[in-house]
């Protein structure tokens, strides 16, 4: 199947046509359907919160926008796409500092290793080139740190993002950064920063310059659209942004318009089900071959995870079934010199996705031919394996001279029939990867929906952020922690 600029292929994988149109029967009788025009028509999806999850206007067209009643949304693009340019084509500034976390970090950290090398047309022929994009979302300064110690503080645009303007992490490095500006020329921080928020009142409070400000029912996870990609605007322009954009809305389109049983996230949420909940897989393995994409691994591990890591439904009633399995990888080729054995070998089967990209935007068509070459034979090899007569039937070099064919041949036996699905982009460019998003992000939520969960909150990330506030606080007094472990160790590191 082929939509917006990407290739599926799920031939791999442990299904038939039959099974396919059962589990799309199934999914139409659980309600699917129902579902998602609802999301889509804003209402509350996101129970335990009681909000809409209706990120998808972010990359709506204007003409969308304003015939939904949602022209504020159209008139903060149009400004932060402005704001991108202007920095983007300041001859003062050469150096963007993202501070965020999760939601707010992974999402432009992917965009921007993934398209900066993109040059969007209409970039002012005075600006030699757009700024360099520097991240971090560290609550460990180092990486900070090894930034700034580069940088001259006049060269410098800060971009802040924290929907609440109260994430520990975050502030920790704009305080840093404030200090830091400061220092050089008081009142430099203020000219000089950003702030993405919900909370306004807490950033202008805090010394920003200028704020963006998103709804309350966009999540962190679903917030690239918004604001927050301001720094990746920086890094494209605002005409390669646009094109992101378009390409999610593609996807979106696809995702509401077509039958279920050729839509691309409704298949591939149900082959997740399948996955998870007949075929016992514990994880997913997803393999980018193009070191541009080298992020979106991690990126899909927030996506997927906190999404669907819930062991309640939507009433909090405990699910007696799988919900989503570990989501991991790395770029391909360096995969194959790593986990690849334990993919071939191991014990436990392993779905893997193979990420291509059709067409290099460098001119060693060679070399990326035999890139391609690898990502399919790798596929291949997972499907076919090799058995024990094969084995038996080949001569090895630098095998132990030793032991018999059969002795070695077992150590060299594929058991094969390992799922897998290719996708392919025609190029990597900023259209072909918002439509890619989109499709995970529609299929993780078909998959929550069908497992009867909530995909749109998260609070199983706010006990260890709890915990931690009571820890500095014993950590910088001293009354003695009731948890013993913790007691010592508080002790233990005594600075």
């Amino acid at each position: 199947r082929e939509v917006a600029g990407l290739r599926v292929d799920a031939s791999r994988q442990p299904w038939d046509e039959a099974l396919r149109r059962d589990l799309t029967l199934w999914s139409l009788q659980k309600g699917l359907d129902t579902f998602r025009n609802a999301q889509f028509a804003g209402e509350i999806v996101n129970r335990s919160e009681a909000r809409a999850a209706r990120h998808c206007l972010l990359r709506a067209p204007d003409h969308v926008l304003n015939a939904k009643h949602q022209s504020a949304l159209a008139a903060t693009r149009l400004r932060f796409l402005e704001v991108a340019d202007k920095i983007r084509q300041d001859p003062n500034i050469r150096h963007v500092i993202h501070i965020g976390i999760g939601g707010s970090d992974l999402g432009p950290r992917l965009l921007v290793q993934a398209l900066s090398s993109i040059h969007a047309s209409g970039l002012d022929a005075r600006a030699a080139k757009q700024p360099d994009i520097h991240f971090a979302g560290n609550g460990d300064l180092h990486e900070l740190e090894a930034v700034i110690a580069r940088l001259n503080p006049y060269d410098v645009q800060i971009v802040l993002c924290s929907k609440s303007f109260s994430t520990a992490e975050t502030l920790v490095n704009a305080e840093r950064l404030k200090a830091w500006m400061n220092n050089e020329s008081q009142d430099l921080f203020k000219a000089r920063s950003i702030a993405i928020t919900a909370n306004i009142k807490a950033a202008q409070a805090f010394g920003v310059s200028d704020c963006f400000d998103f709804p309350d029912w966009v999540g962190g996870r679903f917030s690239l659209w918004s604001p927050i990609g301001l720094s990746a605007a920086v890094a494209i322009g605002s005409e390669g942004f646009k094109s992101l954009l378009n390409g999610a809305w593609d996807m979106d389109r696809h995702w509401l318009e077509s039958d279920p049983y050729e839509n691309l996230p409704w298949q591939l949420g149900l082959l997740d089900v399948w996955h998870r909940n007949a075929m016992h897989y514990n994880t997913r393995c997803v393999v980018p071959y193009d070191a541009r994409l080298s992020r979106l691994p991690a990126y899909l591990q927030q996506l997927e995870m906190e999404s669907n890591g819930k062991s309640v439904d939507q009433a909090g009633r405990a699910i007696h079934h799988a919900s989503a399995g570990l989501v991991w990888g790395e770029p391909g080729t360096n995969a194959q010199h790593s986990f690849f054995q334990w993919l071939h070998q191991g014990t436990e089967p392993t779905p893997v996705e193979f990420i291509m990209i059709e067409r290099p935007d460098h001119s060693d068509h060679a070399a990326h031919r035999k890139l391609l070459a690898n990502a399919l034979g790798q596929s291949l090899a997972l499907l076919k394996g090799k058995s024990l007569d094969q084995a038996s039937a080949e001569s090895v070099k630098l095998a132990n001279p030793s032991w018999s064919r059969e002795q070695l041949a077992a150590h060299r036996t594929f058991q094969g029939g390992r799922a897998s699905t290719i996708i392919s982009l025609n190029r990597l460019d900023p259209s072909s990867l918002g439509a890619l998003i989109s499709l995970f992000e529609h299929r993780v939520e078909v998959a929550g929906f069908l497992w009867g969960i909530n995909s749109f909150d998260q609070w199983g990330v706010e006990l260890g952020k709890e915990l931690a506030i009571d820890i500095e606080n014993h950590m910088n007094s001293s009354q003695i922690h009731p948890d013993p472990q913790t007691a010592l160790w508080i002790k233990l590191l005594e600075v």
